[in-house]
């Protein structure tokens, strides 16, 4: 308990210093002296001098006092005792006690208020006696001490601290006057002040200024640790410089620097006896230091925690320091962060989104987008962005495997392809293959017993007949007939090529016969249209010198022949028969013709019905039977084509000026499916499609189904129309080309363009150099080349007409037709179930 005295107290320290001082002149005369004795009676005097000169040093910092001066303050601090018995309603009386026994714990005052320069200060003891009182405790105050002898002539001091009493006994002996000078007498230069033994030791006054022993020295550091440091080192000190008594200022030195210890300051680093307190540096976490003489307090800095103010306070674990995102613990302190993305706000804890894209550079030619603590360079569909040259890099879909067969890659996208010579087309996922089904009902069925007579596109005849006769026979035929074909053969009889034969056939759609007899060759047309799609019988019969030719039992001809059909040879009479072609070439007919015919005969009747074999042969090969029922115009079976050579160059009537070039393709058509190819041109010689117009059932580029014509120069589809392919009607799709136009209609309404008007010129520059080649022109599909040689590769299926550069495309004149298409007829769409 630290005790701080006001100058009341001093007051009363003095009137208990007076009573002493009195008392022990009135208590008598040392027993020892005789009253006679002049020398014991100087001593006397002398002791009473020494006590009042002890008494004038009790101001603070005041040196020597004269005797007035003393006496004047010994009277004052009366006063005040006086006055406060009376201010506060009496004091208990002081009392006085004599005892030599020190019971007590040590005290543990305030030391910088028991200085040297207050001695008035230490007057108490720690010895605390607290005496029982009916008031309740309260807060000690300063004015309630007060200060007397006991009865046992041992110094009290007692303090009302809110109705109790707290004792508390000096443990200082009290002699008799001449007895204590002569015990201070020897310790002149230590006894300068009242009570001394109740403060701590001074260094200097106890060891240096005199002769000090371990146990003085203890209460010096009142500490063992410094005190077994001191000592040995002390005495070291004396053997070296000798006693304090000799006043060599060595050694005092030799105490002061090195005798004395280092003070310990557990709270800074570098704790080391052998190093003094200037040469140490505070802890990171001290800030400040407090030797409480044998123990410390360590005051610490934010963020510093222990004993030592070592150990370091993790801020970050509670509640994240504060910080948003990361909080990152160092030793006496902590700092938030952010993550990737992120940056510090102001405030040092909050994070706010960085965004990279202001930075025009962020993603170089791709897009940039920003996202929360973090962006994406964002590149089209088909490209991936490269981080390293900063650019969107097209991605090779076909080394995914995605297309079941062919696969093309191209800047930003890809495209499967099927092979559609084998009736094969892309499904609704764009990538898988699928068959190409009718979607529009035809009536394809065949009459067995009809005979087709276009079915070899040769020319060659579909039936060879050989009859033999041992008597002169003339001819008799008859058949029924349909064609919508207005040129071609209907049948031969005769003999070999010099000798005596007819030929019937259709020109203008009307019948011709042309005959030669004896080698010389004639040439008769006569009678009605008959190419109108409508079944209607033919005859010819053979009179004496006539030819008799009807059509529905109405003699449309009748010629004068010299000779017979029938020619003897080796005693028998040979006749040969063809139907739907010559046994030689068509130039060495009297009149040329193209032999092909589009036609269909039934009912025929050869010399009284000898033609039982043919019936079977047709029976069993349904390539030889007809429709059932046809229309006029082409049809294509889904399984082959045909084509011309065509020349699609111009040259002008005027020299020098350069050649010039144009398509017009118009096609009428009925499909029956949704993909095909309609019109197209071919390098043979490159295996080249330098130009195709085709049904396709899906947006190459959007990858999306829908039924569309599509004018493509090589893969490059130039033009795009929508069309009902399988609404069962007739289309008309109109194409034009030419340098620096290319257009595509479909019922009079005009396609959408896929390229760029540069595009296009670049397009149809590859076109007008494959036209300045030898090109072929096909219909109704392509010969074997890659599939990726033109959008679609497949046969076209339906009914088609086809105009090129304002002239009918007549199948009979290609240079090759499939035998299964047929040139002039097509059957008709089957009706909608009711």
């Amino acid at each position: 308990m630290e005790v701080k005295q006001p100058s009341r107290t001093r007051g009363l320290l003095a009137q208990a210093l007076g009573t002493i001082l009195r008392e022990s002149e009135d208590q008598g005369k040392d027993p020892s002296c005789n009253a006679e004795d002049a020398s014991c009676q100087k001593n006397l005097a002398q002791d009473k001098k020494e006590s009042f000169s002890t008494l004038g040093k009790l101001g603070h910092e005041s040196g020597k006092q004269d005797p007035e001066r003393e006496k004047s303050d010994l009277e004052a601090s009366m006063q005040e005792v006086q006055e406060g018995e009376h201010a506060d309603g009496g004091l208990q009386e002081a009392k006085v006690v004599t005892d030599a026994k020190k019971e007590e714990k040590p005290s543990q005052m305030d030391v910088e208020d028991l200085s040297e320069d207050d001695p008035l200060f230490g007057c108490c003891s720690q010895a605390w006696q607290e005496r029982r009182s009916p008031q309740p405790p309260a807060p000690w105050q300063p004015e309630d001490s007060v200060v007397g002898l006991g009865s046992s002539g041992r110094t009290e001091c007692s303090f009302s601290t809110g109705g109790r009493w707290a004792h508390m006994a000096i443990t200082a002996a009290l002699l008799p006057a001449r007895e204590a000078t002569q015990f201070l007498r020897p310790r002149q230069r230590r006894a300068f002040q009242v009570f001394e033994e109740a403060k701590q030791g001074h260094l200097e006054r106890e060891c240096v200024e005199e002769l000090c022993s371990r146990e003085e020295a203890r209460e010096v550091f009142e500490n063992d640790p410094e005190t077994d440091y001191f000592y040995p080192r002390y005495l070291d000190c004396i053997n070296k410089y000798g006693s304090p008594y000799t006043k060599n200022s060595g050694f005092a030195t030799c105490v002061q620097i090195q005798a004395r210890p280092p003070r310990s300051r557990p709270c800074y680093d570098h704790v080391d006896v052998s190093r003094r307190p200037a040469d140490t540096a505070p802890r990171k976490g001290t800030q400040a230091c407090q030797d409480l003489m044998g123990n410390f307090f360590c005051l610490c800095k934010a963020g510093w925690g222990g004993r030592l103010c070592d150990k370091d306070v993790n801020e970050c674990s509670q509640e994240n320091g504060g910080c948003l995102q990361i909080c990152h613990n160092k030793p006496g302190s902590f700092h938030c962060s952010c993550h990737s993305g992120f940056e510090l706000s102001s405030d040092g804890r909050t994070c706010q989104d960085i965004d990279e894209c202001a930075d025009l550079e962020a993603c170089g030619e791709a897009r940039c987008k920003n996202l929360p603590g973090s962006y994406s360079c964002l590149c089209d569909e088909g490209f991936a962005y490269s981080s390293q040259e900063k650019a969107c890099r097209d991605v090779d879909e076909c080394l995914q495997g995605r297309c079941e067969q062919v696969c093309v890659n191209s800047p930003g996208s890809y495209t499967c392809h099927c092979d559609g010579r084998g009736g094969l087309k892309l499904s609704q996922d764009m990538d898988t293959c699928e068959d190409i089904l009718p979607c529009v009902p035809f009536s394809v069925a065949k009459s067995v017993k009809s005979l087709y007579l276009g079915r070899m596109f040769s020319g060659t005849p579909v039936i060879r007949l050989r009859f033999k006769r041992l008597q002169p026979t003339r001819l008799v035929a008859e058949f029924d007939f349909r064609t919508f074909d207005p040129e071609g053969i209907l049948l031969f009889a005769g003999g070999h090529q010099d000798s005596t034969w007819i030929v019937l056939a259709l020109r203008a759609g009307r019948l011709e016969l042309q005959l030669r007899y004896n080698g010389v060759g004639r040439v008769t047309s006569s009678g009605p249209v008959i190419n109108h799609g409508m079944w209607q019988t033919i005859s010819v019969e053979e009179l004496a010198r006539n030819l008799v030719i009807k059509v529905n039992k109405d003699a449309v001809m009748k010629i004068a022949v010299a000779g017979d059909l029938f020619q003897p040879e080796r005693g028998l009479y040979h006749l040969n028969l063809t139907v739907g072609g010559i046994p030689f070439h068509e130039k060495d007919l009297v009149q040329p013709i193209n032999p092909r015919l589009d036609g269909c005969m039934r009912s025929w009747n050869w010399l009284n019905g000898e033609d039982t074999t043919i019936q079977e042969t047709v029976k069993a090969n349904t390539r030889m039977q007809c429709f059932s029922v046809t229309e006029r115009g082409s049809f294509y079976p889904g399984s082959g084509f045909a084509f011309y050579s065509l020349d699609y160059m111009r040259t002008p009537l005027d020299i020098g000026t350069e050649s010039t070039w144009e398509i017009e393709v118009v096609a009428h058509i009925r499909p029956a499916a949704d993909t095909g190819v309609l019109f197209a041109l071919w390098v043979p010689d490159l295996r080249a499609v330098p130009l195709s117009v085709a049904l396709v059932d899906y947006h190459s580029t959007k990858k999306l189904k829908k039924q569309l014509v599509v004018l493509a120069v090589e893969h490059v589809a130039l033009a795009l129309m929508e069309i009902k392919v399988c609404d069962g009607q007739e289309h008309v799709v109109t194409v034009s080309l030419r340098d620096g136009e290319a257009t595509l209609e479909v019922d009079g309404t005009r396609g959408q363009s896929e390229v760029s008007a540069t595009q296009l010129q670049e397009r149809l520059a590859v076109l007008e150099r494959h036209l300045r080649s030898p090109v072929l022109t096909f219909a109704g599909g392509l010969p074997d080349v890659p599939v990726t040689s033109a959008p679609v590769t497949a046969f076209y299926r339906g009914c088609m007409t086809l105009e090129v550069n304002r002239r009918l495309l007549d199948l009979d004149e290609a240079a090759y037709k499939h035998s299964d298409i047929t040139a002039h007829s097509c059957p008709p769409v089957e009706p909608a179930a009711a």
